[in-house]
């Protein structure tokens, strides 16, 4: 389904369908906190607003074998992945070597210069590094002069620092994607694009329901959504797996909240009163409060979320054609009945539109163009469901047309009755009225 039937376009459409996406989008910028660059937003930023669209300024294929041996490649290749044990930096590295000269200075300015002192993770991983690369030189001198130890180690640390994981086992770099950091509230969700040139581009949007404010930091989540909706203590478990390490984003900052523990509980309230057939006015109407509540709890968007939503606005639907059955079948004998209220029907019209429109951006925002093939799905629900919207708008416009009509010949006939009447109706305009003592004598000349 196009994305302009379920709510009109957006930023990056082109890029998220496969098409051109627009480089020069760029709504974040990198600032100094915490001894890190962090991503923040240069102006107010609203849900669904596209950030970025990002190249990596390295990208490595999932197989090391591609660079080790390739045509061009030097036959004793191989053998020194074989004694480093490590395929997989060694093909990092030879990636490193393919760029563009210019190219290789964006990708190595990442490290600055007082990176090992601001930051203690970078600072290990290059240590780690650096004194594996010297026992292995000093126990194979025959690979010593084969590459540049010194930058395979520099190239081998930036990778272990600001290197991601593509969905297709790919590995990049990137200048601003990389420096997001992940949170168990996050306000912004990427995919990378699996069509397109070049290969690893990543699309970040905006995912949080009220937007985000000029300088608050664009966060991510780096785990799955069903670790989100755990309890700060359970999250942590899940996340860390006893290491002692501890999750640092606000959410978790906050500290356990008497209302989180009942997430996991909402979503399994609401599994149970979508699953209700055939649903029944009670079943939808608690359905939504309980899609409120999690807006509430977890204000961003989620696909879990977005799959209940469609579940939710089938189930309108079919109240809705259920109860037009009954209004051309009176006499039928049905186990549930649903009245064909007009303010009702308006009103769960109205509902099952906005959660199609807003599940269809949901699964857009989060998923990219793995989204395409939800969105033709949902296209068969969406699509009566907008015509009648429309049928609807011009019946309400006519409607107030008409009212604002007769509002107008009524006051037309009250001011028409008011005219007539000339002071003998119970309102007299001023001037039927005789002049009073003030309005004779207040101009008269003074008496002689």
């Amino acid at each position: 389904m196009a994305a302009a039937t379920l709510g009109g376009n957006v930023p990056g459409q082109a890029g998220t369908s496969g098409g051109p996406a627009n480089e020069s989008i760029v709504r974040g910028e990198l600032v100094e906190k915490n001894g890190r660059p962090t991503l923040v937003a240069i102006r107010r930023l609203r849900w669904g607003t596209q950030v970025l669209s990002e190249r990596p300024l390295l990208l490595v294929e999932a197989n090391p074998d591609s660079y080790l041996r390739a045509d061009d490649a030097d036959a004793r290749l191989p053998l020194l992945a074989e004694a480093l044990g490590d395929p997989a930096r060694l093909a990092v590295y030879i990636a490193f070597r393919q760029l563009h000269e210019r190219r290789q200075k964006d990708f190595l300015a990442i490290w600055r210069e007082d990176i090992c002192r601001t930051d203690p993770v970078a600072h290990r991983i290059f240590e780690c590094n650096r004194q594996g690369v010297d026992a292995f030189v000093d126990d194979h001198p025959e690979f010593s002069k084969l590459i540049q130890w010194n930058i395979f180690t520099l190239v081998a640390s930036i990778f272990g620092r600001f290197g991601m994981t593509n969905p297709d086992g790919s590995r990049a770099v990137y200048a601003l994607c990389s420096h997001v950091r992940h949170s168990c509230l996050p306000n912004a969700a990427w995919f990378t694009l699996k069509r397109g040139f070049p290969k690893g581009r990543k699309q970040m949007h905006i995912i949080f329901t009220e937007g985000i404010p000029r300088g608050e930091e664009i966060t991510v989540s780096e785990e799955s959504e069903s670790i989100l909706i755990l309890s700060r203590s359970e999250r942590v478990s899940a996340m860390f797996r006893g290491s002692g390490h501890r999750c640092d984003c606000r959410r978790c900052a906050e500290g356990e909240r008497q209302d989180e523990p009942c997430i996991s509980d909402i979503f399994a309230r609401l599994q149970l009163l979508l699953a209700t057939r055939p649903p029944t006015d009670e079943s939808t109407q608690e359905s939504l409060r309980s899609l409120k509540q999690l807006d509430k709890l977890l204000p961003f968007s989620m696909v879990l979320k977005a799959k209940a939503k469609v579940l939710l606005a089938s189930a309108l639907s079919e109240l809705s054609q259920r109860a037009a059955w009954q209004e051309e079948n009176e006499g039928a004998n049905i186990i549930q009945w649903t009245g064909l209220d007009a303010e009702a029907q308006e009103q769960r019209l109205k509902d099952t539109k906005k959660l199609y429109e807003t599940a269809a951006k949901d699964f857009e925002y989060l998923l990219g163009q793995d989204a395409l093939a939800i969105l033709k799905r949902l296209e068969a629900g969406y699509g009566p469901v907008h015509d009648q919207h429309k049928i609807l708008l011009k019946y309400s416009r006519e409607k107030e047309r008409q009212a604002k009509q007769e509002e107008q010949r009524a006051l037309a006939a009250q001011k028409a009755s008011s005219e007539a009447a000339g002071g003998r109706g119970n309102g007299p305009s001023k001037e039927a009225l005789p002049p009073g003592w003030d309005e004779l004598f207040q101009h008269a000349p003074p008496a002689r």
